[in-house]
Protein backbone atom coordinates (compact mmCIF):
# COMPACT_ATOMS: atom_id res chain seq x y z
CA UNK A 1 0.00 0.00 0.00
CA UNK A 2 1.37 3.41 -0.96
CA UNK A 3 1.70 5.88 1.87
CA UNK A 4 0.67 8.99 -0.06
CA UNK A 5 -2.86 9.87 -1.13
CA UNK A 6 -3.51 12.59 -3.75
CA UNK A 7 -6.79 14.29 -4.54
CA UNK A 8 -8.00 17.53 -6.10
CA UNK A 9 -10.65 19.88 -4.76
CA UNK A 10 -12.83 22.41 -6.52
CA UNK A 11 -14.76 24.50 -4.02
CA UNK A 12 -18.55 24.25 -4.14
CA UNK A 13 -21.20 26.69 -2.99
CA UNK A 14 -22.78 24.11 -0.67
CA UNK A 15 -19.49 23.28 1.04
CA UNK A 16 -18.49 26.92 1.54
CA UNK A 17 -21.97 27.80 2.82
CA UNK A 18 -21.84 24.86 5.22
CA UNK A 19 -18.43 26.02 6.46
CA UNK A 20 -19.61 29.60 7.01
CA UNK A 21 -22.74 28.45 8.87
CA UNK A 22 -20.81 25.92 10.96
CA UNK A 23 -18.19 28.51 11.86
CA UNK A 24 -20.76 31.11 12.88
CA UNK A 25 -23.22 28.90 14.74
CA UNK A 26 -20.60 26.90 16.63
CA UNK A 27 -19.44 30.01 18.48
CA UNK A 28 -21.06 31.84 21.38
CA UNK A 29 -22.23 34.69 19.13
CA UNK A 30 -24.12 32.29 16.87
CA UNK A 31 -25.82 30.57 19.78
CA UNK A 32 -26.67 33.94 21.31
CA UNK A 33 -28.22 35.06 18.01
CA UNK A 34 -30.48 31.99 17.94
CA UNK A 35 -31.47 32.42 21.59
CA UNK A 36 -32.16 36.12 21.10
CA UNK A 37 -34.30 35.38 18.03
CA UNK A 38 -36.27 32.71 19.87
CA UNK A 39 -36.71 35.06 22.83
CA UNK A 40 -38.07 37.67 20.40
CA UNK A 41 -40.59 35.13 19.06
CA UNK A 42 -41.53 34.10 22.61
CA UNK A 43 -42.02 37.68 23.73
CA UNK A 44 -44.11 38.46 20.62
CA UNK A 45 -46.33 35.44 21.32
CA UNK A 46 -46.63 36.53 24.94
CA UNK A 47 -47.53 40.05 23.84
CA UNK A 48 -50.25 38.84 21.45
CA UNK A 49 -51.85 35.99 23.37
CA UNK A 50 -51.18 36.57 27.06
CA UNK A 51 -51.71 40.28 27.53
CA UNK A 52 -54.97 42.15 27.86
CA UNK A 53 -53.69 44.96 25.70
CA UNK A 54 -51.14 44.59 22.89
CA UNK A 55 -48.35 47.13 23.13
CA UNK A 56 -47.63 47.75 19.43
CA UNK A 57 -44.12 49.24 19.85
CA UNK A 58 -43.04 46.32 22.05
CA UNK A 59 -44.53 43.79 19.64
CA UNK A 60 -42.75 45.47 16.71
CA UNK A 61 -39.43 45.42 18.59
CA UNK A 62 -39.80 41.72 19.44
CA UNK A 63 -40.66 40.84 15.85
CA UNK A 64 -37.77 42.91 14.47
CA UNK A 65 -35.35 41.14 16.81
CA UNK A 66 -36.71 37.73 15.77
CA UNK A 67 -36.56 38.53 12.04
CA UNK A 68 -33.01 39.87 12.24
CA UNK A 69 -31.69 36.96 14.29
CA UNK A 70 -33.59 34.10 12.65
CA UNK A 71 -33.91 35.26 9.02
CA UNK A 72 -31.55 38.11 8.18
CA UNK A 73 -28.45 36.56 9.82
CA UNK A 74 -28.71 33.22 7.93
CA UNK A 75 -29.48 35.00 4.65
CA UNK A 76 -26.51 37.28 5.22
CA UNK A 77 -24.23 34.30 5.90
CA UNK A 78 -25.42 32.56 2.74
CA UNK A 79 -24.79 35.74 0.75
CA UNK A 80 -21.34 36.10 2.29
CA UNK A 81 -20.40 32.55 1.24
CA UNK A 82 -21.67 33.11 -2.30
CA UNK A 83 -19.74 36.38 -2.63
CA UNK A 84 -16.60 34.80 -1.21
CA UNK A 85 -16.85 31.96 -3.74
CA UNK A 86 -17.27 34.42 -6.61
CA UNK A 87 -14.53 36.87 -5.60
CA UNK A 88 -11.77 34.78 -3.99
CA UNK A 89 -9.05 33.77 -6.43
CA UNK A 90 -8.18 30.74 -4.30
CA UNK A 91 -11.62 29.22 -4.98
CA UNK A 92 -11.54 29.75 -8.74
CA UNK A 93 -8.88 27.09 -9.40
CA UNK A 94 -8.61 23.54 -8.11
CA UNK A 95 -6.39 22.81 -5.13
CA UNK A 96 -4.34 19.63 -5.05
CA UNK A 97 -3.81 17.90 -1.72
CA UNK A 98 -1.41 15.08 -0.98
CA UNK A 99 -1.58 13.22 2.30
CA UNK A 100 1.79 11.92 3.49
CA UNK A 101 2.36 10.22 6.85
CA UNK A 102 4.49 13.22 7.93
CA UNK A 103 2.47 16.16 6.57
CA UNK A 104 -0.32 17.49 4.38
CA UNK A 105 0.86 19.04 1.13
CA UNK A 106 -1.26 21.73 -0.50
CA UNK A 107 -0.65 22.95 -4.07
CA UNK A 108 -2.35 25.51 -6.26
CA UNK A 109 -0.56 26.68 -9.37
CA UNK A 110 2.92 27.72 -8.24
CA UNK A 111 2.01 28.00 -4.57
CA UNK A 112 3.00 25.16 -2.29
CA UNK A 113 2.50 24.56 1.43
CA UNK A 114 3.44 21.70 3.74
CA UNK A 115 1.45 21.45 6.97
CA UNK A 116 2.65 19.05 9.65
CA UNK A 117 -0.09 16.88 11.13
CA UNK A 118 0.79 18.23 14.58
CA UNK A 119 -0.51 21.63 13.41
CA UNK A 120 -4.03 20.30 12.78
CA UNK A 121 -6.19 21.76 15.53
CA UNK A 122 -9.61 20.36 14.64
CA UNK A 123 -11.35 18.32 11.95
CA UNK A 124 -15.06 18.90 11.47
CA UNK A 125 -17.40 17.19 9.03
CA UNK A 126 -20.91 18.24 7.99
CA UNK A 127 -23.13 16.65 5.36
CA UNK A 128 -21.48 18.85 2.70
CA UNK A 129 -17.84 19.30 3.70
CA UNK A 130 -14.84 18.48 5.85
CA UNK A 131 -12.95 21.36 7.43
CA UNK A 132 -9.35 20.69 8.47
CA UNK A 133 -8.49 23.52 10.86
CA UNK A 134 -4.93 24.71 11.43
CA UNK A 135 -6.15 27.12 14.12
CA UNK A 136 -9.49 28.39 15.46
CA UNK A 137 -10.19 30.42 12.31
CA UNK A 138 -8.30 29.01 9.30
CA UNK A 139 -9.22 25.73 7.66
CA UNK A 140 -8.87 23.76 4.47
CA UNK A 141 -12.38 23.04 3.20
CA UNK A 142 -13.01 19.82 1.31
CA UNK A 143 -16.44 19.43 -0.29
CA UNK A 144 -17.54 15.83 0.26
CA UNK A 145 -18.90 15.74 -3.29
CA UNK A 146 -15.33 16.33 -4.52
CA UNK A 147 -13.90 13.42 -2.52
CA UNK A 148 -16.15 10.96 -4.34
CA UNK A 149 -15.38 7.26 -3.91
CA UNK A 150 -12.10 8.15 -2.19
CA UNK A 151 -13.91 9.77 0.76
CA UNK A 152 -13.44 6.88 3.22
CA UNK A 153 -9.79 6.37 2.28
CA UNK A 154 -8.98 10.08 2.55
CA UNK A 155 -10.78 10.62 5.85
CA UNK A 156 -9.30 7.44 7.33
CA UNK A 157 -5.81 8.65 6.44
CA UNK A 158 -6.38 12.10 7.92
CA UNK A 159 -7.73 10.61 11.15
CA UNK A 160 -4.85 8.11 11.28
CA UNK A 161 -2.13 10.68 10.59
CA UNK A 162 -3.46 13.18 13.16
CA UNK A 163 -4.50 10.68 15.84
CA UNK A 164 -1.31 10.93 17.93
CA UNK A 165 -1.72 14.74 18.12
CA UNK A 166 -5.32 14.53 19.40
CA UNK A 167 -7.11 17.13 17.28
CA UNK A 168 -10.75 17.83 18.06
CA UNK A 169 -12.82 15.51 15.86
CA UNK A 170 -16.50 15.94 15.12
CA UNK A 171 -18.43 12.86 16.22
CA UNK A 172 -19.17 11.67 12.70
CA UNK A 173 -15.42 11.42 11.97
CA UNK A 174 -14.68 9.04 14.82
CA UNK A 175 -16.01 6.14 12.72
CA UNK A 176 -12.97 6.57 10.46
CA UNK A 177 -10.72 5.44 13.30
CA UNK A 178 -12.09 1.96 12.67
CA UNK A 179 -10.93 2.05 9.05
CA UNK A 180 -7.33 2.76 10.05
Amino acid sequence: MTQEKKFEINMTKDALTSFVFTSYYSRLGGWFSILLGLAGVGMAVREIFFRDHVDAPSLAAYLIIAVICLLVNPLSLRSKAKKQLETSDSYKKPIEYTLYPEYLEVRQDEEHLEVGWELIYKIKMTKCMVAVYTNKINAFIWPLSELGEEKAAILSRVVQYTQEFHPILSGNLKEYRKNV
